[in-house]
């Protein structure tokens, strides 16, 4: 049976204030920078995780495989979280129309897709209200802190539009839909 120990760290730039709590299985961060603050839970973990000296140190001794790939992925997200903390993540979603002219319209944490495929009732698609979603033309913006959430929104959206089943269409014909086109 092989045992990896692995440790890595994360650099937190002057700018950032972060405050980490241990947790019963885990750890509690959150971030705050320039553009807002962020808070994730990281639970069931059996890593350690220190603050200390305006660094991350992320380690697994003796460990198994599973905890050395799970140090790589808390240290992605926390990367990802004072990235986002710094400047914001931004997807851009293109629609694209042939046969029949769709609108897209923002109401509070809904995305209403109206008139794809000649549909009748508007497609509605939920998100979060830490994304702000911006629609000019035919490109529709998202913007926020949180890439996971920004990323899901986008993939909502371009998911929401697609024909499956019965409905299904040619889609070298059939190309209406909403697509992510920018990251």
């Amino acid at each position: 049976m092989t045992h990896y120990a692995i440790e890595k760290t994360v650099e937190i730039p002057n700018n950032i204030k972060v405050d980490m709590k241990q947790i019963r299985g885990g750890y509690t961060v959150k971030i705050e920078g320039p553009k807002g603050n962020i808070e994730k839970s990281f639970t069931r973990l059996s890593i350690n995780m220190v603050l200390e000296d305006n660094k991350f140190v992320i380690s697994s001794h003796f460990g198994k495989k599973k905890e050395a790939s799970m140090v790589g992925t808390i240290t992605g997200h926390l990367n990802n979280m004072i990235k986002g903390v710094q400047e914001l993540y931004t997807y851009q979603v293109q629609i694209i129309t042939s046969h029949f002219p769709a609108t897209v319209e923002v109401q509070k944490s809904v995305v209403l897709i109206k008139n794809l495929y000649g549909r009748r009732d508007p497609i509605k698609v939920p998100f979060d209200p830490s994304v702000d979603i911006k629609v000019k033309g035919e490109i529709v913006t998202l913007t926020g802190i949180n890439k996971e959430m920004v990323s899901q929104a986008a993939a909502r959206l371009a998911e929401s539009s697609r024909l499956r089943g019965r409905r299904s269409k040619d889609p070298t014909v059939f190309q209406d839909g909403l697509y992510v086109i920018n990251t």
